[in-house]
């Protein structure tokens, strides 16, 4: 069962009624202990934000041809990477996925703000002309 939920000064609560009535009439036995999975709903305007700056690097650097090629770099750069064993013992690494479906709000506000480092590093920005820049992207 999923439904949205808000923290109030009385503990979590459904948002809207057809959650609250979702709980009421679902199978859970009152005293009974159940695991939960709290994801903050990503935000998609930071999701813009996130292309945009990945875009402006793109813009602006030689090295790389392709967006994805950039995209990737910075990504693994930013820390968010996964190690793949490959046949012949050798370790590639390639970044996860970003997906709304593979990450919750809190993560991809940190791949966020780790990205932002990556690019200033890669492209050899201070953070705050590249967050007026972003700005102006959008």
């Amino acid at each position: 069962m999923k439904f949205l939920v808000q923290k109030t000064a009385y503990g979590l609560q459904p948002v809207f009624n057809s959650d609250y009535e979702k709980l009421k009439e679902s199978k859970l036995k009152m005293g009974e202990v159940y695991e939960v999975d709290i994801k903050k709903k990503r935000n998609y305007e930071l999701h813009k934000k996130f292309f945009a700056l990945i875009n402006l690097c793109h813009d602006n650097q030689e090295h790389f041809d392709y967006f994805d090629d950039t995209r990737e770099y910075l990504t693994i750069k930013a820390g968010y990477y996964r190690k793949i064993m490959m046949p012949n013992g050798n370790i590639q690494v390639r970044s996860k996925s970003i997906s709304f479906a593979n990450m919750d709000e809190i993560e991809f506000e940190d791949l966020y703000q780790k990205t932002i480092t990556a690019v200033c590093n890669f492209i050899g920005i201070e953070k705050e002309d590249l967050l007026n820049e972003i700005l102006n992207f959008c």
